[in-house]
């Protein structure tokens, strides 16, 4: 065995540039050189400095073989100033320049440190591997796997199985990972968890900054806080905004509310939320529908826009779009509107409506065209038109403490009214569903069958939804005719009139009365007329027609011939024949109306 021993220190020299790619130790307190083998082998000992290229390394003691390096005892590795990694032990493999080290290790480059007991580094790519656990450490958080690498020249780590980071306010646990060390993002590669003070996070891609606390969560993504879930294809945060964006599938729900959309956006500073594409808001008591709704949480107020639905049972309203101002409790419904009470089976159909939710108040109107009432009963359908269609509702407690509820119909200017038993026209109508009771004012006219009734005043009285009673006061007239040639006539001060199963049954005229009637032989011909005035007259009706007729207080009856007589002469006063007013279709309800009516 051939050794020799002496102190080291490497004298300045010129050196040969073909051997800057060697292994140079440049100081050593001891240095002993064991020739037996086939290659000699340098031994250092004490304050060993070695380099290689922009490489620095610092141990206790160190093994040289050709351009190989084994060393032990507080290694320092050094790569251009600013890559330091320190371990127990070091095997440096001089022509790969791959550095393996053992025990304790840490890399250090600039505030980022990785802990590990065994890493792989190689100082051509400046890549650090390791297979057996490391910890990353920053300035706000820690990050930790069993597998990974970190590219120290692109700021970049990777990060394999078993994945856990932990922040000021947050920890995540995935199955892998990037870590962008420079921009401090975290970047999902498969399942990831976040946890946050209260929020519970998954994903299985995006990224998390964890600086300026941006991310984004993509596939499968779900939000959890407390009485909050929330799921989308991707979920968007920004803490500086305070705003949650949820895109693709979105769906939220808190302890009172759900909301679902195409886009979900929620700003945590204004407590606002925007719904976008198919999106729909519900709670306990209500639903609504809508291409876009804007909710603000803290005044409970909404908007609507696209073709809009608010289902708050009983009642429904669709529309273009609907503003919801929670604190005077109005919703303001514009475009196509239609209002339901499903309950009452009524709908009304309008260009803009407003709703009262807490007096059921609604108030119809039109651009062009009137508003129209749909009330379906049974197997016929009332039709009420007018400029404004208004409803509201009344509460009303009696002694024993119960409250009953009065519905209130009024329709203003232009009125019309249609169903299969009975029309009618007049420029304002009251209706009480307590009493089923319609008013109609301001020159009504309501036809029946083949029958005309006019007066200032007329009072119709619904039963089971049908007519019971009619009242015409004062200047009652009512007029009917077989041919449109003649007509039968009858004026008084009063008008009472009774149906049964929708027909004439009788008819009291009070005061005043007067009646020309033309009557007829068997054969259904005209015989000549009878003119009567009296005080009151009763008629008995069978099939809607004149079974009997009484006079009473001093009649004066005269009966004039068909020929030779002026029928124009001989009209009470107060005829008006009026069936060209007499609203028959829809198109005559909604006449100046150019869009169609989805009738329900």
């Amino acid at each position: 065995m051939m050794l020799s021993v002496g102190a080291y220190a490497q004298q300045e020299e010129a050196q040969d540039t073909s051997k800057t790619d060697r292994l140079i130790v440049k100081f050593a307190e001891t240095r002993i050189t064991d020739l037996s083998g086939d290659e000699a082998e340098q031994i250092f000992f004490g304050d060993v400095k070695l380099y290689k290229d922009s490489l620095f390394m610092f141990c206790d003691t160190a093994r040289v073989i050709g351009n190989n390096l084994w060393a032990k005892g507080n290694v320092i590795f050094i790569q251009n100033d600013t890559i330091r990694t320190f371990a127990d032990s070091l095997y440096f493999h001089g022509d790969s320049s791959i550095a393996y080290l053992y025990h304790d290790v840490v890399l250090e480059n600039g505030s980022n440190k990785l802990y590990s007991d065994i890493l792989i580094y190689d100082t051509r790519t400046k890549v650090a591997s390791y297979k057996d656990t490391a910890i990353m450490v920053q300035e706000k958080s820690s990050l930790q796997s069993v597998r990974g690498y970190y590219d120290v020249d692109n700021d970049q780590a990777f990060f394999y199985d078993e994945v856990y980071i932990e922040g000021e306010d947050m920890k995540m646990r995935a199955d892998s990972m990037s870590f962008l060390t420079d921009e401090q993002r975290a970047i999902f590669m498969g399942p990831t968890r976040i946890q946050q003070i209260s929020r519970d996070i998954y994903c299985e891609s995006g990224f998390y900054d964890m600086d300026d606390e941006v991310a984004l969560f993509e596939e499968n993504a779900q939000f959890e806080e407390i009485d909050v879930e929330a799921s989308a294809q991707s979920i968007e945060y920004t803490k500086l905004t305070g705003e949650i964006r949820l895109e693709g599938d979105a769906y939220y729900r808190n302890k009172e509310d759900i909301g679902r959309g195409d886009i979900i956006v929620y700003n945590e500073t204004t407590e606002s939320a925007e719904l976008l594409g198919n999106a729909t808001f519900e709670n306990a008591k209500s639903k609504v529908k809508g291409q876009r709704i804007d909710y603000d949480k803290t005044t409970e107020a909404f908007k609507v826009k696209g073709q809009s639905v608010i289902s708050d049972p009983p009642y429904i309203i669709s529309a273009e779009s609907v503003d919801y101002d929670k604190e005077s409790n109005v919703a303001y419904a514009v475009g196509d509107v239609i209002w339901q009470d499903t309950s009452a089976g009524i709908s009304i159909f309008s260009d803009y409506l407003d709703y009262q939710e807490s007096t059921g108040y609604v108030k119809a109107t039109n651009d062009e065209g009137r508003p129209l009432m749909q009330n379906v009963s049974g197997n016929d359908t009332l039709y009420i038109s007018s400029d404004i269609l208004k409803s509201f509702s009344e509460y009303m407690i009696d002694t024993l403490g119960i409250v009953d509820t009065i519905n209130y119909l009024i329709a203003d200017d232009n009125v019309q009214i249609m169903r299969s038993s009975l029309q009618a026209v007049c420029d304002s109508l009251v209706y009480q569903d307590s009493d089923s009771l319609f008013l109609l004012l301001d020159d009504p006219v309501v036809w029946s069958d083949s029958s005309q009734i006019t007066g200032d005043t007329i009072k119709i009285y619904l039963a089971n939804d049908d007519l019971d009673k009619m009242e015409v006061y004062p200047k009652a007239f009512m007029t009917n005719t077989a041919d449109l040639i003649y007509y039968n006539q009858i004026s008084g001060k009063r008008i009472i009139t009774s149906f049964e199963d929708g027909k004439l049954k009788t008819m009291d005229v009070i005061g005043n009365a007067r009646s020309l009637y033309y009557m007829l032989d068997e054969f259904k011909a005209y015989i000549g007329v009878n003119s009567t005035e009296c005080s009151s007259i009763r008629f008995t009706f069978s099939e809607n027609d004149i079974k009997s007729i009484n006079f009473f207080t001093s009649p004066r009856s005269q009966i004039l011939p068909m020929r030779g007589t002026n029928h124009e002469d001989i009209n009470l006063d107060g005829f008006n024949w009026r069936f060209s007013e007499r609203p028959m279709t829809l198109a005559d309800l909604q006449s100046s109306l150019t869009r169609d009516l989805k009738l329900q």
